[in-house]
């Protein structure tokens, strides 16, 4: 199966018209025609089965046959992590975070972060090839850079809030702590680590110290093993 995506469709409507490089992966890479069916998503939770009525090099024409609902009422995970020095192992994280079935992303800027600038049109291109491989209807929101000290402003309270920690052997560890069920959000750190400060700030916000475990994690292997404890929890 392969996946097609356009924004702008909604269960009311009746046509899809594909232009560029969806167009161009349909007509010219798989060598769809006319009468063949494909799948769309919005990216909203809905996928849409479809039968092409006409398609060439400039645009291709899909109507509508049915639709599905996916069920999002599931608990969402919210992750908040540094960007890292080498963007490469970023965008290494926001691939396999979307393919394990992450709710939202905001890259935050900590006092130990090497990095502060992200290229958010790239990284949205890297969620929404990896929400179609992963054959995922529902695309992560991925946020501007946020400074660590707005990211805990803007936490929400219907959220169980979280800060991964090495500092207090005596933290107990995410798998323990999460509750099936219930939405909850993650801060990572740099490779650097948060600072004493950054910790007593998040507790003060909410957020419940955490461990990952005794080995010492790079950033994005954090985050990767966070979204896969989350959906572990959340799918026994």
């Amino acid at each position: 199966m392969n996946l097609f995506y356009s924004s702008n469709i909604n269960e009311f409507d009746q046509e899809i018209i594909f232009f560029g490089q969806e167009n161009i992966h349909l007509s010219k890479v798989l060598r769809k025609k006319s009468g063949d069916t494909v799948s769309v998503t919005n990216g909203k939770g809905f996928l849409f089965n479809c039968v092409i009525l006409e398609s060439d090099k400039k645009k291709s024409i899909l109507k509508i046959i049915n639709y599905s609902k996916i069920n999002n009422d599931h608990a969402k995970l919210k992750v908040g992590i540094s960007l890292t020095k080498k963007i490469d192992r970023f965008e290494w994280f926001l691939e396999k975070s979307t393919e394990i079935g992450v709710f939202e992303i905001t890259p935050i800027i900590t006092q130990n972060s090497e990095r502060r600038k992200f290229n958010q049109e790239r990284g949205n291109k890297i969620l929404l090839a990896a929400m179609k491989q992963s054959l995922r209807c529902e695309l992560p929101i991925l946020n501007n850079p946020m400074l660590f000290s707005d990211y805990l402003s803007n936490s929400k309270d219907s959220y169980d809030s979280y800060v991964a920690t090495c500092y207090n052997n005596e933290t107990m560890m995410l798998n323990k702590t999460l509750a099936k069920g219930n939405n909850s959000e993650i801060i990572i750190g740099p490779e650097g680590g948060f600072t004493l400060d950054e910790i007593n700030l998040a507790k003060k916000a909410n957020f419940t110290p955490v461990s990952l475990g005794e080995n010492r994690l790079r950033t994005e292997t954090a985050g990767v093993l966070v979204c896969s404890i989350f959906s572990i929890i959340n799918q026994a």
